[in-house]
Parts: structure tokens; sequence; C-alpha cells
């Protein structure tokens, strides 16, 4: 009895001192990160003696050593494991955080029209600086103020041009800050403006011009953008028309001359020639005409004093 026991205690030590020899790899210190830590530093004082020493044998077998890869990877790894949870526990906090703020937020806007809501959120000093926080109470109030944008807007558009202009009236009044409820506003101004302009002819949008582009709202992005943009569109159109065909284009461009001359026979007073003249000149077709002219390379000071010949 005595001796089976014996051997079993024998061979128990061997099974441990096996154990204890075996290579350690990245999946063994990934579970034993302070080993892992504590082998690491040892491999780091063996290659700093490489180095001092200038032992270029031991410097590779270190820098080679499976052991010291393991546990230089699974610090690597574990390293970045711990970030990972500690952005996600600050992306769970911040959340929560926003959802306290809406929450509030919410109910201190409940019942109150897009406009009374907008002018709460102007109150919030601290989200309408030129370089407003990030804070979960801002982020929470643009989503408010994106909501009560959306919900005027959706508002507004249904009213025909003159009668968003009639309610800017009123809410430009008192306060033209931007994100006020003068901007939401004017952001419906201009895209009415290029909802109705959308499919007009060059003739059509030039003669709304006094609409869109009248002297109260001259300065708006519903003259300069949306009429001025389809002005352009359509007025390229007829450019590219003219530089592509010669009969039109000739016809065109003398039909202007002739009524250069006209008014030249008039003996006007400069001013008011002058005036007449660029009724003529900048308006189509005669813009279009002088522009074809210069794009067929034949000049960039387009008075039409003279005639094309055919």
């Amino acid at each position: 009895m005595m001796k089976d026991l014996k051997v079993l205690a024998l061979l128990l030590l061997a099974s441990l001192a096996l154990a204890g020899c075996e290579e350690k790899n990245q999946e063994y210190y990934s579970k034993h990160i302070d080993s892992a830590k504590e082998k690491l530093n040892e491999c780091d004082k063996t290659l700093y003696k490489a180095m001092k020493e200038n032992d270029e044998k031991l410097f590779t077998k270190t820098t080679q050593d499976p052991e010291c890869l393991a546990a230089d990877s699974a610090i690597t790894e574990d390293r970045k494991q711990q970030e990972k949870l500690e952005q996600e526990r600050k992306e769970a906090e911040q959340k929560q955080a926003l959802e306290t703020e809406l929450t509030a937020i919410k109910n201190q806007v409940a019942g109150k029209s897009w406009q009374e809501s907008i002018n709460e959120y102007l109150k919030v000093d601290e989200c309408n600086a030129l370089f407003s926080t990030r804070s979960p109470k801002c982020k929470a109030w643009k989503i408010i103020y994106n909501e009560k944008v959306d919900e005027g807007k959706k508002e507004l558009i249904k009213l025909p041009f003159e009668g968003i202009k009639e309610q800017m009236g009123s809410l430009c009044k008192l306060d033209k800050r931007p994100n006020s409820n003068c901007s939401v506003a004017e952001l419906v101004l201009e895209e009415k403006a290029k909802e109705d302009l959308a499919n007009a002819d060059i003739q059509t949008v030039e003669a709304k011009k006094s609409i869109y582009c009248a002297e109260d709202i001259y300065s708006s992005n519903a003259c300069r953008k949306s009429w001025e943009d389809a002005w352009d569109r359509e007025s390229d159109k007829h450019v590219k028309f003219f530089t592509e065909n010669d009969e039109e284009f000739i016809n065109t461009f003398n039909s202007c001359a002739d009524k250069i001359a006209a008014l030249d026979a008039q003996k006007l007073e400069w001013s008011q020639k002058n005036n007449l003249e660029r009724q003529i000149t900048n308006t189509f077709p005669c813009y279009q005409a002088k522009m074809a002219y210069s794009k067929r390379g034949m000049g960039y000071s387009v008075r039409f004093e003279k005639k094309i010949e055919k």
C-alpha cells in the first residue's frame, strides 16, 4: 500500500513539473493578464541587458521568444478590449443623459406651437453661442429645434409665395436672428420660389422677377438663389442654342442691333438711353445672343452696334 502511494506521489510531482515547463501561449496569458505583465517585464529587462551588453544573439532570441510575443499580444488585446468597454460605458452614459434632457425639454414645450418652442430654444444661451457646447442638454435642444423647424416648414410651404411673405411680416418683425422663426420662414420662401420656378421658361422667369426679387426681399435667397438659379438655368439653354445654331443666332443678334439703333435714333438723354439700353441687352433674348457672340470667339465687348452679315 505504501509503495503504491509513493508511486502515485512521484507521478503527480512529474506531471506538475511538466506543467510548469509547458510553454505559455496567448490564450493562457489572456486569462492571466498579471502573469503576462510580469513576463513582458522580464522580457523587457532581458532586451535592455542585451542592448547594454551589445549581445545580438540574446537580443534576437528575446525578440523571437514565443512567450514574450504571446504576453505582448495578450496585453495589447486586453488593452483594446478595456478601451472598447470604456467607450461603450461612456456612450451608454451619454445616451442616458441625452434621453433625460430630451424628456425634460419635451415636457417644457408640451402644448407650445413650433414658433413658441423655437423661442424657448433661443433663450438657452449656451446652445446658441458661436461655439456652442456639445453637452447633452444642447444636443437634446438641437433635436427638438430641428423637429420644430420641420413642423414650421411643413405648415408654411402649404401657403402660396405671397402668403409666406405675409407670415414673415409677423415672424420677422422683432427677431431676425439665425435659428429664429424668421429664418425658418426665409428658408421656406426660398423653397417655395424654387418650387414655383422649377419648370418655368426664361420669359416666365424674367416676368416674375418683380415678385421673387421684390424690393423688400431683394437680398433674400428667394431672389439671390432661387430666382437667379432659375434664370441661369434657362439662360444657359438659350446661349447653347444660339452658339450651336447659326441662323437663329444671326437673326436674334441682328434683331437686337435693330432695337439699339432705334433707341439711338430717339436722341434721348444719356441716363435714360443707358437705362433703356440695359433693359434690352441684359434680358432675353439679347443677353443670350451677346453671350453666344462671345462663346463663338467673335469678341467680348458686344454693344450691338453692327449687324452680322449673313
